[in-house]
């Protein structure tokens, strides 16, 4: 069987399993189960009061366990605790045809396809405890402690899914082949929190650990996307994880201050930059519920030691400034989404001596998605990305994605749709799968000697 037809074939078997769990008499349309990253801070409308029966299925498994009055789901629950995860299953297909053998799809990251299947993108499993600060508890005591552990394991970690292993974690890196084993696990994050009521005043959270980046609007979590692919901004321009320490301040509803220090892009335990530290920052805006406006920002030194290039120093720092704005229109019953996600680089390690060149590197990538009812929701992106040369970055993996030292205009505009087909399910409202269909573009002959590219796409996504 053909591996499309194989998916399908995947997420026709769930959604039919998902069939018998559909509660026919829920009428109300669900809240979305992910927000996505440039409207998290965004206060969303009160939905109706949920049903008993609608955890995802990890905690309602765990609801069935009784002990005594309660059960082990409802204890957890009490303590503020949550145990969650998600599986997702992608086929990604070049029309021009299947990557030769030890390649894959050129500029892709996280679905660039080493070899023609269906792959593993991710099953992840995350113990979390959230602090709200509108807990009358917390306000009352006037603290809380929480924590993040996120464990993954798929394609995406791996080194030949353009990694987002960071360095001194990278389970099951073999040096000699980056694709032995195809599939691996990572600590995507482990971090712990203390927030502090400051009454009028209003909260303080510090955060210390590994944690995914404040950077992009697309995540490392699919579940938060509104496309399968990824932007090359994503993939390239921006860290994935970094470890440190961060403080939050939230002085009302409106604002979010962010700042802290890390140990850089991807690194956790790997001496990679003359053990350099960065600064990481936000500022999020929303004046009302309808835009969002964030700044976030990334300072230092990033470049690590490669070979005998002369890198590897904490002088020659790293810019990134990234302005990411979020507009639901008051059209359409609040149904359509535009967001700008604008992506500012420099670095200012080439020298003579090296011989790798100081960068600048510049993205807008634009998305517009209309949720048209609980069951479906569509999606555009146009990207257009600069990048001034080949300068290769700490990882060894080059900020212009196709390896060249030389400059590139290079991007993509891809439409994808996002199907939903049992949305009152208690617990089969959270498959979906999402096909879709991109096409990158390029000044040089970079998708294996032509100026473009064609994909169509697919993941199936459960989240439990």
């Amino acid at each position: 069987m053909r591996p499309i037809n194989t998916l399908l074939a995947m997420a026709a078997v769930l959604a039919t399993a998902g069939l018998s769990l559909a509660d026919s008499s829920t009428t109300t349309t669900p809240v979305p189960a992910a927000v996505p990253a440039a409207m998290r801070n965004m206060a969303m409308p009160t939905p109706p009061p949920a049903p008993a029966d609608t955890n995802p299925l990890l905690m309602y498994s765990l609801d069935q366990i009784k002990t005594g009055d309660t059960s082990v789901g409802q204890t957890l629950s009490n303590a503020g605790i949550n145990i969650y995860g998600y599986l997702e299953m992608g086929y990604t297909a070049d029309l021009a045809g299947p990557p030769a053998a030890g390649k894959t799809i050129p500029g892709m990251v996280f679905n660039n396809e080493y070899g023609n299947h269906v792959q593993m993108d991710q099953l992840d499993l995350t113990i979390a405890k959230a602090i709200n600060f509108s807990d009358p508890n917390y306000i009352k005591r006037g603290w809380d402690v929480g924590g993040h552990f996120e464990f993954v394991y798929g394609y995406d970690p791996s080194y030949g899914g353009d990694s987002f292993h960071s360095s001194g974690l990278d389970f099951g890196y073999n040096p000699n082949s980056v694709y032995s084993p195809l599939y691996q696990a990572d600590i995507e994050q482990a971090y712990v929190t203390l927030a502090l009521h400051l009454g009028g005043a209003g909260d303080v959270k510090f955060k210390a650990g590994k944690f995914v980046t404040l950077l992009g609007e697309e995540t490392i979590n699919p579940t938060t996307n509104f496309l399968y692919s990824h932007t090359y901004s994503f993939g390239y321009m921006i860290p994935y994880t970094q470890t440190g320490v961060l403080a939050e301040y939230v002085p009302n509803s409106q604002w979010t201050f962010w700042g802290g220090i890390t140990r850089g892009w991807n690194q956790t335990f790997y001496d990679n930059n003359s053990n350099g530290v960065d600064f990481l920052g936000e500022v999020s805006y929303m004046p009302n519920s309808q835009w969002t406006l964030t700044l976030n920002t990334s300072v230092g030194p990033q470049d690590g030691a490669i070979g005998n290039a002369g890198l590897g120093n904490n002088n020659d720092y790293r810019t990134v400034v990234e302005p990411l704005i979020t507009y639901t229109p008051p059209i359409l019953n609040n149904a359509l989404t535009l967001v700008s996600d604008t992506t500012i680089g420099y670095d200012g390690a080439g020298n003579s001596t090296n011989g790798f060149q100081s960068s600048g590197w510049f993205s807008e990538a634009l998305y517009q998605n209309y949720a048209l009812n609980s069951s479906f929701s569509f999606t555009t992106r146009e990207e257009y990305d600069y990048v001034g040369s080949g300068l290769t970055d700490l990882n060894g993996a080059a900020i212009n994605p196709f390896g060249i030292n030389n400059y590139t205009n290079f991007g993509d505009l891809t439409f994808g749709v996002k199907i939903t087909p049992f949305p009152n399910g208690s617990l089969s409202k959270n498959f979906y799968i999402r096909p879709e269909i991109r096409e990158d573009l390029a000044d040089h002959q970079v998708f294996n000697g032509k100026h473009y590219q064609t994909t169509v796409a697919i993941d199936a996504i459960y989240q439990f």
